[in-house]
């Protein structure tokens, strides 16, 4: 099982996991945009502007939050199988990996709260 679990670890690449999550989110993105609709829609306000940001944030948070959930799998997967030393560097790595994932969970809220701020 063991043998199994750091074939496994030595083939995934965490970089290019993120890489390609990353190409994947971006091109499900695209979107048509041509200078017609920028130029007859040229009125920005705090609320649009700030319905922009919400928007982008949103996507940040989501894809934040796929790249923590493939990196913890990629941490536990080396804790479990790692000596006593790398056992100590997982441990710490994951503690961060979750704090992280707790402030992408509060972006909304830190957002909405700027924003009402500025309104």
């Amino acid at each position: 099982m063991i043998e199994k679990l750091k074939k496994i670890k030595d083939k995934i690449d965490l970089t290019m996991v993120g890489i390609f999550t990353f190409a994947l989110s971006i091109i499900g993105n695209i979107q048509s945009v041509y200078a017609v609709d920028k130029i007859e829609g040229g009125n920005i306000t705090i609320d649009s502007l700030g319905t922009i940001i919400k928007n982008l944030a949103t996507k940040i948070q989501v894809f934040g939050i796929v790249v923590s959930f493939i990196a913890l799998v990629v941490f536990v997967i080396q804790f479990i199988i790692g000596d006593d030393e790398t056992k100590q560097r997982r441990k710490k790595t994951i503690l961060y990996t979750l704090g992280g994932v707790a402030l992408l969970i509060l972006v909304p809220s830190i957002i909405n709260f700027v924003i009402d701020t500025l309104k």
